[in-house]
């Protein structure tokens, strides 16, 4: 089992806290065996080209990435460094772009510092996979880039690749061919209704689990979730970036679209894997928050 391992904005608790230690032992009793840990770089747009990533005000330190890895391979856990770029909402990583030939180069420019400064610290701290991109899709079409891109990470880190496309763009990536297994972050919209059952949520996986399916075999490498959960609120295997932070508590409608995960996609040969979205200040949050995507008792 793997978890796809946060911690709350304004938590002074981050990776390599006493509060991290505590949660990652804990993952660990669950019997977690990956985590993945995500620095973030900057954008005030979805249009700037230049990624801010270190410095003042940037919470995820190198030092404090390295202590959450040492800690979690204390406990026999492996890591996937999976970097995230951050842009202010309402945009999202799958609104980055460019609309010209010069402002791509910079901003390819610009991204690729980023991500092999990552590249060379997992290398140096050990960590046991990268995740090149996540959920950049507009970026994605640009594949000579990311071609290039991924050469150079190789020549830096040579541990397995993934990139974390979102249920969209999973089946437009040109360079699947190029990473050691299939990245998809499984936000699917699979039913909309409060509290679908679970056969309407195993009916609605067997379609996107056909698509996959495909996917791997035409590829030759298996799928993984690099990042899902479902939140205890009323539309929870809806649309999730939708649901309110005052929605109502809803803990069948959590509990169904896990158990129709376990029932649809996890006995599949093409599943290689799921992180679930864990919050580590897990404290933070009170067990009647629909925010997190903990399951519930």
């Amino acid at each position: 089992m793997s978890y796809a391992y946060g911690f709350l904005p304004n938590d002074s608790g981050g990776y390599g806290s006493p509060t991290s230690a505590r949660s990652l032992a804990r993952l660990r009793e669950l019997g977690v065996d990956w985590i993945s840990i995500t620095p973030f770089g900057f954008l005030s747009r979805p249009t700037d080209t230049s990624i801010t990533w270190k410095g003042k005000g940037i919470v995820e330190t190198d030092e404090s990435l390295k202590q959450a890895a040492d800690d979690a391979h204390a406990l026999g856990m492996r890591v996937m460094m999976k970097p995230h770029i951050w842009v202010a909402p309402p945009a999202w990583p799958g609104s980055v772009g460019q609309s010209t030939a010069e402002d791509w180069r910079l901003w390819f420019d610009s991204y690729s510092r980023f991500i092999l400064h990552y590249a060379g610290l997992a290398r140096s701290i050990g960590v046991d996979a990268l995740c090149v991109g996540t959920e950049l899709e507009k970026t994605t079409t640009h594949t000579a880039e990311w071609a290039r891109m991924i050469a150079s990470i190789r020549a830096v880190f040579r541990g397995p690749l993934t990139y974390a496309s979102n249920p969209q763009e999973v089946h437009a990536v040109g360079f699947w061919e190029r990473l050691d297994f299939i990245g998809v972050n499984g936000y699917y919209p699979l039913a909309p209704s409060r509290t679908p059952t679970v056969d309407e949520l195993v009916a609605a996986w067997s379609i996107e689990s056909k698509r996959l399916a495909a996917l791997s075999q035409r590829f030759g490498k298996p799928v993984v979730f690099t990042e899902l959960g479902y939140r205890s609120a009323d539309f929870a295997a809806w649309k999730h970036w939708e649901i309110p932070d005052d929605a109502p508590v809803n803990l069948q409608a959590q509990a169904n679209a896990y158990e129709a995960f376990y029932r649809a996609i996890w006995p599949e040969p093409w599943c290689g894997g799921v992180y679930w979205f864990w919050i580590t200040a897990c404290q933070a949050t009170t067990i009647s928050s629909p925010r997190t995507s903990l399951p519930r008792p």
